[in-house]
């Protein structure tokens, strides 16, 4: 909420300049500024729009989007600003959005959001959430370059050579690549490609030994681990990715930014339920829990649901349904501090 006497930054922040839309309640006057987008630049539109809403017995709110550096802003300027981040993702699009772009633009509609009471806030996760968030993608991105170089690797024997490619990533299958008669060309290329794999799977392992401290300090992280299917490393990442349970009312609020909740569309007397995910959706989370169904689905908690959706739906469909009923048991552990059980209540 805003006060008819408070100075409003709708803000958008780039690497360069940050375009702001300055809004004094008091008067009605609305302009637009840009500013360098350094300590200095911003320091200093806070200091006037402070002073001047101070005049009045106003305050100063600074509002900017999610998708940007705003950590670094919101220490920068304090506590002498209320500072809102705005969820651009869910905020409604005007008509003809895709033909119009510009920063004066989305500066309005944060701005038009706000006033109207309807501007969507994203959540804001401490120091610590977002260094454990980062120590987790760290470790996907370097997961994902490994399976990038091992799938050039497995292309090239499949094109250029008649190599078998069975056990090619056991100690034996790399000593085979190791003892390849390939040109000099080629040997040079494949060489550089297993040192990089192997450097990078030392990296993994540092970067997994830092997951294990954290891990060792975190209790629910310890919990979630108990469930069949999840290790270590598992945990650690779908804690990183839901962060703060507190920031969801519901379990279903947690599936739908899981990606897992069917998209639903409605007209008179017909209804579809349509794909899963939508805007919003951490993807890497879902990823996250597909991929540990092979397991998760044996539990006696979720097995009856499982086959009985396989037979009807699909294994596919199936693992998904589990996945919900997966991230409802951690919704209450999570909430209600309480261990897993493996077998449902009666």
């Amino acid at each position: 909420m805003y006060d008819r006497k408070d100075i409003i930054l709708a803000v958008d922040y780039h690497a360069e300049n940050t375009e702001v839309r300055w809004l004094n309640c008091a008067s009605g006057e609305e302009r637009t500024l840009r500013i360098p987008t350094t300590r200095g630049g911003i320091l200093r539109l806070v200091e006037t729009a402070v002073g001047e809403a101070g005049r009045v017995g106003g305050q100063v709110t600074w509002i900017m989007e999610s998708t940007t550096g705003w950590a670094r802003v919101k220490e920068l300027i304090g506590s002498r600003v209320q500072f809102i981040l705005a969820n651009v993702l869910q905020m409604p699009l005007p008509p003809k959005a895709y033909r119009r772009k510009s920063d004066k633009i989305d500066t309005g509609r944060i701005l038009r959001e706000f006033l109207n009471g309807s501007l969507p806030q994203s959540h804001q996760p401490t120091t610590w959430w977002r260094e454990v968030r980062r120590l987790v993608d760290s470790r996907q991105d370097l997961v994902e370059r490994q399976t990038a170089v091992k799938n050039w690797i497995s292309h090239f024997l499949h094109h250029e050579t008649w190599a078998d490619r069975e056990g090619l990533w056991t100690q034996k299958g790399l000593r085979r690549l190791q003892g390849l008669r390939l040109s000099a060309s080629d040997r040079r290329v494949l060489d550089l490609k297993l040192q990089e794999l192997e450097e990078l799977a030392q990296r993994r392992q540092k970067l997994e030994a830092a997951m294990q401290a954290v891990y060792d300090q975190w209790p629910e992280a310890q919990w979630v681990d108990e469930v069949r299917g999840i290790g270590m490393v598992t945990a650690v990442s779908i804690l990183a990715h839901i962060g703060s349970i507190e920031r969801f009312p519901t379990a279903e609020d947690l599936i739908s930014y899981a990606g897992l909740a069917p998209g639903h569309r409605q007209s008179d007397a017909t209804s579809h339920n349509g794909k899963i995910g939508g805007g919003g959706t951490d993807s890497h989370l879902r990823y996250l829990l597909i991929e540990s169904m092979q397991w998760v689905c044996q539990i006696p908690r979720y097995r009856e649901a499982y086959e009985r959706a396989s037979a009807k739906h699909g294994k596919n469909i199936a693992r998904i349904i589990v996945a919900r009923m997966l991230l409802r048991s951690l919704f209450k552990m999570l909430k209600d501090k309480v261990r897993f059980n493996q077998v449902s209540a009666a």
